[in-house]
Formats: structure tokens, sequence, C-alpha cells
């Protein structure tokens, strides 16, 4: 027959060779479809196999499902790079509430923010011809962006794919780079050739790929093992595989065989029947798994060995490989068999007719004919007879079928019967109780009742090994199952050295089922481990497995304040405790790592720890030089540099000279209820054995990131953990150790003369201001100063020029207030200006006579308060000599002896300071002369105010009670809209004079921070110009001295005798001296208000002034 002519064959044969994958498109192994990867808690790495080759396309398709469990600013889905290039080539990442999709370098965002703990499905489209890339999440379409047509035009070839995380390509080696990881789960990773559109996407949801498979072949990974998820859509199997198993590459030869044909149709049913590929589990082309794997004591399962070879004849477009496998598993299926363990391969001849073959990827450059070898097990779970079984299956493996497609020679198929045997009795023990699994036959699934709840059911299989033909015992199923004994009854246990491995591990267990631990568990398990420690030599084993407790009870939620201390103690016994054979050792945990490190104190030169790279949930990256570093080490999350002179504090005698590092990961264990600053990095710590480390020579110097990058206003501050602070529960202490000026806004360097533990803390009460929030209020301090200024300028000189104004207590009291505000806003205007100078003794000056007449303001304010007390609330007749002129005294020596008390004890109390410290925190980076020592701003200003800002309150409250009580005996009151509008103004007048509104001040912290600072600045700078409205402008005796003297026409009024009279009975009363006699005359609002005859008539000074 002509070559050309001659069909394609293929040959059953009975060995299986070793292989070596090409394309992603091979044979498949064991089966990812209905598994997630889970990228939390470990570091974890998946990326496509080195023998997966992505060709040049010039579209594609690629979908991913991913589940998001924690929330980050960044994360990364997948990332394909060139082959030495540094950008990405094909991507999904997410950034700051935005989706990015990543095509030759260049990114597209959409603003689509992934929920959390729920599946989504995103895909990804581009084509060169139609030069558009399109994104879509749950089949929804959220991106159709036009591609450059300067960009490439092709994919990368043979590039590199990594999924969660990115990478780089150095020096030949795989990098990853850390801090944009995700964190979550990942499935359903799949490549296709073509672009596919929306309805395509959602029609081949649960179809494989057919470059990239989810498949254990396409993928190479070592720590983080794929997870069972009975939630992901498409269930254990795909509908159909796009992609062929694994082949071997051979050139065929020409056999003999009569032609047996067979022909697959893709459908679109989620029977497991047509999945890909057969597990060892083993399952029914036709039956669900349990129809043959069942748990029942029926007749036992016979297994045989089945090898083929056969020829085929491909289809342009078809994948011969899953034909194959589809072909006999649907074969099989017919009567009750299954097929396990499936492997193919593609055979090469040479001429000698010498097989070589070479397991291989199936694409669709196959030829038209190739040659096959094949290998599996059969289950037949009715146990026929073996000989007829055998002849079954050789029938139907030999029979004619899809219309000339397959051809199998009768020959070469081969059936060998085996007898796995079962699997023999077993007896389990764990946390959950002990079972005693019975002897069992391979693929069945026994299950047994829990010991602790019989409502539920454990479950183990007995599985045919695919490799020694032998029933073993698959790993039992306890999940339904609760554990035995709980944390609680560890306090019944007494820890001795020979079972303190078993208690260790017994915690540990007990910690997988329990989760978050209540007070007293967690009481328990810490005296436990302090137990174990005490009696027990720490191996490098005992010590890890104490460490991974310790980082899982940090991991969790539960409250560890209470045992803090403990914790910390334990991790320091571990590390001094440890014994092994090398110079040192290293432990690290997700969110921990202890570095040991046994020193010869003749040869120390220092030592430094650090941590180049962490992510929540996994284990830090850890460096250790033995030089000491006095520059901060930058690029690193922490680290701690020990000077030489530490040699001086090592133990003496025989014992090893050890030093240990400690970094945490972790907020939850360093929490200090007595502080309103809050820790702003992981914590680092260095110890001596046996050794209190403190007074050094030289400075530990300690390097730390920032969690929350520090803004313009924040301040942080270097600290460390004193453990016997807050009763002996801990808290943080600065003493010892110094905050060097801070260069970066992701980095703080302290030096440190003792060794504990360190961080960094920000102070939250300053919640950080923007710029735009700064320049605001700062226009609108000096605006308001500026027209405050204006306004009691005029007010001054109403009540200085008109004789008339002044002549009662009140006014004179006010004229006072009003010349402490006006100085206060002047110098307060002219502040910057005059530190701009650079004068020191000028800043002096500046500063001390601004915190002068800020004391002198409030003096007045509480001297208004006083008077009013004496005026409204007193009820008996108080004779005071030199009344106006003992207020004077006050109102004026008391800031005058406070300011001289600060320049004679320190003078260098004021100074130039920035706006963070300065009085209102308005001046942006500007200069400013002002009060710059905490403790004297504590006690002569803060104190100070608030005292005055208490006795204010106090005799306000007390007046608005006496006015009320004065109205209600007034049986001629009448309440009407006009008395409460009185009544409200009276209020608000009252507030302003007695500077009510300064106690803002006191709540400018957390996050209602800036909103208070811009009602602060608002009230308090205009201050002057509401006195004025309250007691110039809307009194009408000042209005009446307005239109007398500086009216003219119409408007003039004439002065009149009512005011005369007025005047007089006020002179009479003040010769009196009586501060406060109430006659039978009506007071209420309105008189406290405007009406000045009749507060005047009194024999009483007349307050008319107070609104």
């Amino acid at each position: 027959m002509d070559s050309a002519r001659r069909p394609c064959f293929i040959t059953v044969c009975f060995s299986v060779l070793a292989a070596t994958c090409l394309p992603c498109s091979g044979s498949p192994g064991p089966s990812l479809w209905g598994k997630k990867v889970v990228f939390m808690g470990r570091h974890c790495v998946w990326q496509l196999d080195k023998g997966c080759v992505v060709p040049p396309l010039e579209e594609l398709s690629v979908c991913v499902h991913l589940h998001r469990e924690i929330a980050t600013s960044e994360w990364t889905g997948f990332v394909y790079k060139a082959p030495g290039e540094r950008q990405v080539e094909l991507g999904l990442a997410g950034r700051g509430g935005f989706l990015v999709a990543w095509l030759f370098g260049h990114q597209w965002s959409v603003p689509e923010d992934l929920p959390l703990k729920c599946w989504h499905n995103v895909c990804l489209t581009w084509s060169s011809h139609s030069e558009r890339l399109r994104l879509y999440i749950n089949g929804s379409s959220r991106l159709d962006a036009h591609v450059n047509a300067t960009l490439p035009r092709r994919l990368a070839h043979n590039g590199t794919l990594t999924l969660g995380v990115s990478h780089n390509i150095v020096g030949g080696v795989m990098e990853f780079e850390n801090g944009k990881n995700f964190l979550g789960a990942i499935s359903l990773f799949r490549m296709w050739g073509h672009e596919q559109t929306a309805e395509e996407l959602r029609a081949h949801s649960c179809i494989d790929g057919n470059v990239v498979r989810w498949d254990n072949n396409d993928w190479d990974y070592q720590i983080c093992l794929p997870e069972d998820d009975t939630n992901i859509q498409c269930g254990t199997f795909p509908n159909v595989t796009a992609s062929p198993p694994t082949v071997t590459n051979t050139t065929p030869g020409s056999p003999t065989s009569t032609n047996i044909s067979d022909h697959v149709t893709p459908t679109e049913t989620q029977q497991p029947s047509l999945g890909l590929p057969v597990s060892p589990t083993g399952l029914s082309t036709t039956k669900e798994p349990s129809d043959l794997n069942s748990t029942g004591t029926g007749i036992a399962s016979t297994f045989y060995r089945v090898h083929m070879k056969l020829n085929m004849t491909t289809v342009t477009g078809s994948d011969p490989g899953e034909t194959i496998q589809k072909w006999v598993q649907r074969k099989l299926g017919e009567v009750r068999m299954n097929a396990l363990h499936f492997q193919i391969f593609q055979s090469t001849y040479k001429d000698n007719d010498k097989k070589e073959t070479q397991r291989v990827e199936m694409t669709a450059e196959l030829r038209n004919q190739k040659r096959f070898r094949c290998t599996f097990h059969v289950q037949d779970a009715d146990a026929r007879n073996v000989m007829t079984t055998q002849r079954l299956i050789s029938d139907l493996l030999s029979r004619i079928h899809f219309g000339g497609e397959i051809q199998v020679d009768s020959r070469d198929v081969h059936v060998s019967h085996i007898d796995p045997g079962s699997c023999p009795e077993d007896t389990h023990e764990s946390i959950r109780g002990v079972y005693i699994w019975p002897i069992k036959d391979a693929q069945k699934t026994e299950t047994m009742i829990c010991e602790k709840n019989s409502g539920a059911r454990a479950s183990r299989k007995c599985e045919l090994d695919g490799v020694t033909e032998k029933a073993k015992w698959a790993e039992p199923n306890l999940k339904a199952c609760k554990p035995m004994i709980t944390i609680s009854d560890l306090d019944n246990v007494t820890v001795t050295a020979n079972n303190s491995a078993d208690v260790v591990d017994m915690i540990e267990n007990l910690l997988g089922v329990e989760g978050d631990l209540s007070d007293s568990q967690l009481a328990t398990v810490v005296q436990k481990l302090d137990e174990v420690l005490g009696v027990s030599t720490v191996t490098p084993a005992l010590g890890e497995d104490i460490v991974s407790i310790i980082a899982d009870i940090l991991g969790s939620s539960s409250n560890l304040s209470a045992v803090a201390n403990d914790i910390l103690g334990i991790t320091g016994s571990v590390g001094d405790q440890m014994d092994f054979p090398e110079e040192s050792q290293n432990v690290t945990v997700p969110s921990l790592a202890l570095s040991m490190i046994n020193v010869d104190p003749e040869q120390f030169q220092g030592l430094t720890f650090g941590v180049s790279s962490f992510s929540t949930g996994l284990a830090p990256e850890i460096f250790v030089n033995q030089t000491f570093q006095s520059q901060p080490c930058d690029g690193t999350v922490a680290s701690i540099s020990l000077p030489r002179a530490l040699q001086n504090f090592f133990p003496e005698g025989n014992k090893k000279k050890r030093v240990q590092f400690h970094f945490y990961g972790t907020q939850e264990l360093f929490k200090d209820p007595e502080t309103n600053w809050t820790l702003n990095s992981y914590v680092v710590s260095a110890s001596v054995n046996n050794s209190n480390v403190s007074n050094l020579g030289n400075p530990v110097v300690v390097t730390l990131t920032h969690l929350k990058p520090k803004e313009k206003n924040d301040k942080v501050g270097c600290v460390y953990w004193d453990f016997q602070k807050n009763n002996g529960s801990g808290g943080w202490d600065s003493n010892g150790c110094e905050t060097l000026p801070t260069i970066s806004a992701y980095q703080t360097t302290c030096h440190c003369y003792h060794l504990t533990h360190f961080g960094v803390l920000l102070d939250v009460s300053r919640t950080p201001i923007s710029e735009a929030d700064q320049e605001t209020l700062m226009v609108i301090s000096y605006l308001g100063c500026g027209v405050s200024s204006i306004f009691l300028s005029i007010s001054l000189l109403t009540y200085m020029v008109f004789e008339k104004l002044r002549r009662d207590y009140p006014s004179k009291i006010l004229i006072n207030l009003s010349v402490a505000l006006l100085g206060l806003n002047l110098v307060f205007l002219m502040d910057s200006w005059l530190s701009s100078f650079g004068f020191y003794s000028l800043c002096i000056t500046t500063a001390a006579t601004l915190h002068y007449f800020l004391l002198a303001s409030f003096t007045w304010m509480g001297l208004e308060a006083v008077h009013m007390y004496f005026a409204l609330v007193k009820v008996f007749n108080v004779y005071i000599p030199s009344y106006i002129h003992k207020f004077c005294t006050l109102g004026w020596g008391i800031p005058l002896v406070i300011v001289s008390l600060v320049l004679a004890i320190e003078k260098d109390a004021y100074g130039n300071v920035l706006s963070e410290d300065s009085l209102d925190s308005l001046q942006g980076s500007e200069p400013f002369c002002w009060m710059q020592s905490n403790v004297f701003f504590y006690i002569t200003i803060v104190a100070f105010v608030l005292l005055v800002m208490v006795l204010n309150i106090v005799v306000f409250i007390m007046v608005l009670i006496q006015i009320r009580h004065m109205q209600t005996n007034n049986p001629a009151a009448t309440v009407s809209k006009r008395s409460v509008m009185h009544d409200l103004r009276a209020v608000a007048s009252l507030t302003f004079l007695l500077g009510l509104t300064w106690p803002i001040a006191f709540f400018t912290w957390g996050p209602a921070r800036v909103p208070m600072l811009h009602l602060f600045s608002v009230l308090n700078s205009l201050q002057g110009f509401f006195i004025f409205v309250f007691h110039c402008l809307m009194k009408e005796n000042v209005r009446k001295q307005w239109r007398i003297h500086l009216c003219c026409g119409r408007f003039r009024l004439n002065d009149y005798s009512d005011w005369s009279r007025s005047v007089t009975m006020g002179g009479k009363t003040k010769q009196n001296h009586l501060v406060h006699r109430f006659p039978s005359v009506n007071i209420s609002s309105k008189n406290i208000s405007d009406d000045s005859t009749t507060a005047s008539c009194s024999s009483a000074p007349p307050y008319h002034q107070w609104a």
C-alpha cells in the first residue's frame, strides 16, 4: 500500500517508559479540578512547570477563579513574563480597589474590588487581529480596550508563569516579589490559544484549556498542596478537556492491524464519566464513584492490569490523548468497569525496531500517524470470572468504533489479573479517638461511628496503589468527629521529661481544632508549654514545635494581653535552652522568627540581625551578619545591630555564650492600654543568655519599617517593652531609647542602650492633617485673628471714647479682656514673621509674650465668671474695697508671674518649633516661636486653661439655673418666641464671653481631629468678632451712643435724661462698693441682654454687658 495512503495505527504495549514533558497539553496527571490552592499561612508559590511551553500566541483567552480571604491594598493574581524580561507580559492584579490587567508591559485598570469570602471567575481575552483586550468578571464584561498596534503582535514564547505572586528571573534563578502576595485561594487557571467571546466563555466555563490546564502535570510546587473545595463551580472534573494528556514522541513503524475506530464528540454534560484524568481513587465512566466504591460488604472487586499499543489517525484540531482516554473509559463503563491510574505515551521506533520512548505533551501539531502505548488498571465491580473478564476487556478494546479514527490490533491488548489483597486491620489513634479499621478490600470505603459524637461518621478508604498494585489505607477522614479531649483537660496532665513531646503534639492538635481560645484555655496552654521547658531538653524539633504553637496563638483572635509576658518568656527560654550542634540555628514560622548564635567573646565584633521580607501569615525571611552596622539597614522590614561593647555582658564560665534575636510579625502581643500611641512597626528583640544588658557604652542600632507611612504631622517614638508596667502585664516605655531624626516616611532608626523588645509607636491623637487641610486651617486662623483684631479695636475704641459706657464694673472687665485678646491675636499674627529673623532672643521674647497674652486672656475670662457669680448667684452683700483694682492685679499679675517663673527656671522652654508643636498646628513648615518644653506646656498652659474652663462652665450652668429660677418665680413672665430668642442670645453671648469654645481643643485627636480643628479655628479665632457683635453691635446703649455722637441728620439721636438718671444711680452703687444686693426688681435674660436701664437701677453694679 502506498505510504501516503497508509492509515495511522494505534499499538498496544506492555511497559511504561520514562518520559520528558514538552508542551503543556500532554498527558494528564492527577486532576486538580475540584481543588484549590490556598495562598495563606505559608510561603506558597505555584509556577508553570518547566516542561510546559507556552507558544507564541497571536490571540488568547485566560480564566482563573479567585477567592480573596483578606483585604490588601495590592495583590497579584498571576504574572507571565518573557524570558529574561522584567516587564509583565500578561497578568492580573489588584491595586487600591481597582482590578489591573497587564499586557506587553502596559496596564489597564477597572474600578472593581473583588468582594471577600466568595469565588470570582475572571477572564482576559486578547487578539492581535481585533487589537482588543477584554476583561470579564463572572461572565460580565468590565473592560473592552483598544491595544495599540505598535505593541507586540504575539505573546512571548516559553515564558515563566506564577500564581498569587509576581517574580523575576535573576541569574537564571526565579526570585519572588513579596508584599503584593494574593491572600486567599486560586483555582481553575486555564489558557486557550484563541480569543473567546463572552458567550463562549460562559459556555466553556467548565472546560479545560488547550495551552495551560488545571492539571497536576502543568504546575510545579513544593510546599502548599492543592486542597479539596466542594464550593468550586465545576466540581471535580471538567466537561471537556481541550488539551491531550502526556504523550511520548517517536517515529511510527509499519503495524499490521485491523481497523477499529472511535470518535468522541465533546458534550456539555457535567458527568464525571467524561472527566480527565482518571484519579487513583477510580471513577466509573458511566456511574458516580460511589456506585463502584461502595462501603458495603458485597462482592469484592477484581482488578486487572492492561497494556495496549495502538495507532491513531488524527483529525486536524482533535486531541488524540483525550480521545483515547475517553474511548477507554466509555467502553469499560458500559460493563460497570472502571479505569484507574491511566497513563499514555507516544512511541518512537528506530530503523532496527528498537524502541525509545519519551514522555511529552500532545499538541495540535501531531502528525497524521501516531503510535501510542497505554497502561492502566481496571476495576471490575461485578467480580466476574477472571478468564471471562480478561476476554471481555480485550473484546471491548478491540472492536471497531467511531468511524475509522482509532485502529487497534487485538493481539496488542494484554490483560493480566492482579490480586491487590486487602488492607489489613489498622489501629489509628488521634485526638479525635481511637479507631480500629477492619480488613477491607481494595477500592472500598469503611465508615465508623465517631467516638465523641455518635451522630457523625468517620471514613477511610482502602485504595489500590498504582505503583505497587497492592491495597493500602488512605488517611482517615475524621473531620466530622469531635476531639476526645479539650484544652481544659490538659490541667489534669502532669508534664514529665518522658511525655513532654507528647504534650506538645497534643497542644498542636488541639489548637487546630479549638481555633480561638478563651482566657482560661490560653492560660492552660501557656502554663503547659512553660512546664515542658522546665523538664525537657529542648531539641531543634521540640523547639520548632513550641515556636509553631506560639505562632498559631499569635495568629488567632484570642485576647493575649494577660499572657503577653509569659509568651515572650517562653520564646526567650526556647532560644536559651535549645541544644543544636552548629554555630547557629534559625526557626521561622508564620509571623515569628528566632535566630540563635553561639559566639566567641574574644572574636566578637558585633552582630546584625534583620528581616529582609515579610508578609502577614507567612514565615519571615531573615539574615544574620557577624558585624556591627552603625548605619540604618535600608530595605529591611526590621533590623537590629549589636555593638562590640556587648562582649562585656557575656556570662562567665564554660557556659555557651549565646545571642538570640526574635522577630514578631504581629501587634496583638503588644497591647498597652495606658497609652494613646499605637504600635506602627513589627517588633524585634535581642538578648544574651542569663544576662541583663543595660547602660551600654555604644548604642544598639534598631531600624524598623513603619506599617503605616509617617505623614507630615505624625509623631513617632522609639520604645521598648517594659515587663513591669501595668502591674506586671507589660507596657511600652521610652527610657534608654533615642529616636533619630526621621529621614524617611517609611522607616525609623533608634539608638538604645539596653537589650529587650523594641518597636516604634505612632501618636494616634495626632491624626495626620493633609496639606489641603493645613492650608485651610491656616487661612481660617489668620483671617479670623485679623478680623477679630479689627473688631476688638473698634470695641475698645468705643468704650474708651464714650465715657458713659465704661462707668460700671462689667464694662471695665470687658475692656481688659478685649485688650488681652487683642494682644494675643496681634502677637499670633506676627509670630512667624518675627521668627523668620532667626534671632534667638527675639524668638524667646515673642514666645513669652504670646504665652503671656494667652494666659491673660484666660485669666480675664475666669474673672468674668467670678464677677458673674457675685452679681447673679450670691444672695447677700459683699463689700470688696478697690474691687476693679484687685481684678486688674489678678488679671495681669498672674500671667506675669507664671511667664517670669518659666523664664527664670528654663528660658529655653521657649524656642523655635515647627507647626506640629505650635499653638494651633497651622503654620505648615514655617518656623513658629512658642513653648517647646512639653513639661512646661502641660503645667502652665494645659492645666491652667483646664482649671479656668472648669470654673467658667460651673458658673455658666449656675447662671442659667438662676435665670431660669427667676423667670419661673415671675408671674408676669410669659414664654414667647421673642423671649426664647433673647434666651438663646444670652446663652451665646455668655459662651463667647467666658471662652467656652476653647475646650474644643481637648477633643482634637483621633479620627475627629480634622473637623474639630476646623471648628476650633473658626470659633476661637473669631472670638473677638463675636464679642463685638454681642457686646457692641447688639447693645442698645452702645448703639444709642453711636447715634448720638457719630450720626447726623435724621439718624442722629439726642441725649436724654433716662441715661443720666441711670448713670447717677449707678454711680451711687459703685461708691458703696457693694458687689451684690438684689432688690425687688425683675431680672430676666432680656434684662441681662439689653435692658441697661433696668440693670443700672438696681443697687448692685449693673451687669448690662453680659450679652
